[in-house]
């Protein structure tokens, strides 16, 4: 029996490597489904959770769970059969669906990065930028109404939307389009983003290493006890280098293989192959690094995960508020929380 399947026209894949690809797919799809879905139910659920930082991370959420309920199963079912199964009209629809949620997803998190940046850096400003829940939720509106605008260029005109055999999936026409759509929107878009994301974290942390300086100072100065150990802002660098990393990461190779594809489609097809799963392993590692990672959410997961039994004790509330110096930082400044406005 031949090892190539007869449901991948035009191409000469092995069932084994259609199982692997399509396993590890549907395993991508659902685990960051489910990873959202709880980072929603938490925020939706406890009102102490309803802060204005968290209204971003839950628009972030919901971007991957639209990304995970909409594009992905698509992806999953070409990656099987090596085709697109349905309309080209459909086709065009699903790209730009793929493509607003795509750049939603990264302005969420440029928006989070910049929210934390004036709450630790710029503490003045705070309440004029982000004076209140409602003003929150039209930033959110604003992410949304962006991606679609810089997502919907090829329906007038600059660029095409066309199904990739490469990247297995409906999106921009990297190969025959506007170079220039790619070098403004991709280039240009990725490179400021990942600026300013790059540029708010490393300023929070020196922000926490200079105040950790200063308790140890004052400590030295008036003979309190010995300077306490750098763990909060050792925590607060791994907390921002993992940000960055993992944007970098899950973006930037995308990135940088679509450029090099319309640029003269020199970037190898593996590469194009291998670059979606970049792009939606962000669905799963939003909700870990935004959502499991933070203290305040990791207290409300372990609560959710015992019955529900979180806010029904309010010794419980405090005591998950009962953080050591080290944690109390690393929550507040990477995580701020408690004095937003509710």
């Amino acid at each position: 029996m031949s090892e190539t399947t007869s449901q991948d026209p035009g191409l000469s894949r092995s069932r084994a490597e259609i199982t692997l690809k399509v396993t590890s797919a549907i395993l991508l799809c659902l685990a960051a489904l489910l990873g959202n879905v709880l980072v929603v139910y938490v925020i939706n659920k406890y009102s102490e959770m309803q802060t204005i930082t968290n209204i971003f991370i839950q628009n972030l959420a919901l971007t991957d769970i639209l990304m995970a309920t909409l594009t992905m199963p698509l992806w999953v079912a070409s990656l099987y059969t090596g085709t697109w199964n349905m309309s080209h009209e459909w086709c065009e629809v699903t790209a730009i669906v793929q493509v607003t949620m795509a750049f939603a997803s990264v302005l969420n998190m440029g928006l989070i990065a910049l929210n934390r940046y004036i709450k630790v850096v710029r503490r003045a400003l705070y309440s004029k930028f982000f004076p209140s829940k409602r003003v929150a939720w039209l930033y959110c509106g604003v992410v949304w109404l962006l991606s679609v605008i810089l997502a919907t260029p090829p329906l007038y005109g600059w660029g095409k939307l066309e199904f990739d055999s490469d990247f297995f999936a409906c999106t921009f026409d990297w190969k025959e389009g506007h170079f220039s759509y790619v070098l403004v929107i991709m280039g240009g878009f990725f490179n400021v983003l990942t600026s300013v994301i790059f540029y708010c974290y490393w300023k929070i942390y020196r922000k926490v290493k200079e105040s950790v300086d200063n308790v140890n100072a004052s400590l030295a100065l008036n003979g309190v006890g010995a300077p306490t150990p750098r763990h909060a802002d050792i925590k607060v660098l791994k907390s921002c280098f993992t940000v960055v990393c993992v944007f970098l990461f899950t973006w930037a190779f995308p990135s940088i293989t679509t450029i090099l594809t319309a640029a003269g489609d020199y970037a190898p097809p593996e590469a194009s192959k291998v670059a979606p799963y970049f792009v939606y392993s962000s669905c799963l590692v939003n909700p870990i690094i935004y959502g499991i990672m933070n203290p305040q959410f990791k207290d409300v997961f372990k609560k959710v995960f015992r019955c529900g039994s979180y806010g029904n004790d309010n010794s419980d509330q405090s005591h998950a508020r009962s953080f050591n110096l080290d944690q109390s930082r690393v929550a507040v400044i990477i995580h701020p929380r408690s004095n937003e406005t509710r």
